[in-house]
């Protein structure tokens, strides 16, 4: 499988969780809705944690070994944006 696909399926993932993780958020006003949110942010940690592994699932689901340092920093260098912006997605449209 190609890194692109691997990156394509880790950001549906990602956005799954985040989706889940919001919608309590719809049935939700006032103090009630900001401690849930104040909660979200609060676990910010967990999801980087589900990040991690999600990430070293799908390499191990789908067979890829890394021969060297360098492959293995080529393909953490290539999904560094990817992190990136998830990590900003957890957070956007949060703190208004």
């Amino acid at each position: 499988m190609s890194y692109e696909k691997i990156k394509e399926e880790f950001i549906k993932d990602a956005e799954e969780y985040i989706n889940a993780k919001r919608q309590p958020f719809e049935k939700l006003s006032g103090p009630e809705l900001d401690f849930a949110k104040y909660q979200y942010l609060e676990n910010f940690q967990d999801y980087i944690n589900h990040l991690n592994f999600r990430i070293n699932a799908l390499l191990d689901d789908y067979l890829i070994s890394f021969h060297s340092l360098d492959e293995a920093n080529a393909f953490q260098d290539y999904m560094k944006p990817t992190f990136d912006m998830l990590s900003r997605k957890y957070t956007e449209g949060i703190m208004e």
